[in-house]
């Protein structure tokens, strides 16, 4: 997809410039012909310029190195383009004076258009990157207040209810409802799941489509279920091999210390036959 888009780009360069001097050329052909050869120089200049002088050297402060390389890129660049011109008369004009006059009339004007397309795709390049910076920022802020956060909000009973999250155990997923259990109580809303995963910090995490669990209130685990207080909450296929790692991430933070599963002391939490979708 990028490389498309960079061809889709480069054809509309192209065509414009060949709509541009052919008609004041008189020979869209000839301008066609003229622009093809000097578009690989400005397509060039234009990633050198982009890909390395713009993150080795712009974007890392150095301001002197870049203006040097930025004039040796003009030097070559520009013997490269009157290189062209000259074959071009040869071989297109074919030492015709009439066609000669016309092409070298305007062939500054195109050397200058051609550079003013280099820097209007740096600049392109450089607000498509500060946007990308931008929305990483937001994304990184949005999540440090949402780990930040000590409450979430439900509606009970169409009431709005504050359940504590170092209270919070695990939420379960019943048909249309969902099931919020923490320490003290069991409150039941309409709201999704995957809607309340949203809201919830890292440390809540999906260990079957059912089932949100508090990774701080887990006792004890293996590789089919994990146990919180009395509960053992079953893993699912499709979420086992992120939970696992993540678990035992937890488990060597934790010095290893998580008792081994007790078959016996626990009480196995009853699954719909039906779980609401995501």
């Amino acid at each position: 997809m990028r490389i498309l888009r960079h061809i889709i780009y480069w054809t509309l360069v192209l065509l414009f410039l060949t709509l541009l001097f052919g008609r004041s050329w008189g020979s869209y052909l000839l301008a066609f012909y003229f622009s093809s050869l000097l578009l690989p120089i400005v397509m060039g200049t234009s990633y050198f310029f982009n890909l390395y002088l713009v993150p080795n050297y712009l974007l890392k402060g150095k301001y002197w190195t870049l203006a040097l390389y930025s004039f040796y890129m003009l030097v070559v660049s520009l013997y490269l383009e009157i290189l062209v011109a000259l074959i071009s008369y040869v071989i297109i004009a074919n030492y015709k004076i009439e066609l000669m006059r016309g092409m070298s009339s305007s062939i500054y004007v195109l050397g200058i258009t051609l550079y003013l397309i280099v820097f209007v795709t740096s600049f392109i390049r450089l607000m498509i990157r500060f946007r990308s910076k931008a929305h990483q920022l937001e994304i990184l802020e949005k999540e440090k207040q949402k780990n930040e956060q000590t409450t979430i909000t439900i509606r009970v009973d169409r009431k709005n209810q504050q359940i504590l999250l170092d209270e919070l155990l695990y939420i379960e997923s019943l048909d249309d409802q969902v099931k919020v259990v923490t320490d003290r109580s069991e409150s039941i809303t309409r709201e999704k799941i995957s809607q309340l995963h949203q809201n919830l910090p890292d440390r809540f995490i999906r260990v079957h489509r059912s089932f949100l669990i508090n990774r701080d209130k887990i006792s004890s685990f293996n590789h089919e279920q994990v146990m919180i207080g009395e509960a053992v909450i079953p893993i699912g296929r499709k979420y086992k091999k992120q939970v696992i790692e993540e678990l035992k991430d937890i488990q060597m933070f934790r010095h290893s210390d998580s008792p081994t599963l007790r078959q016996s002391e626990c009480r196995k939490v009853r699954m719909s036959d039906n779980p609401s979708s995501i």
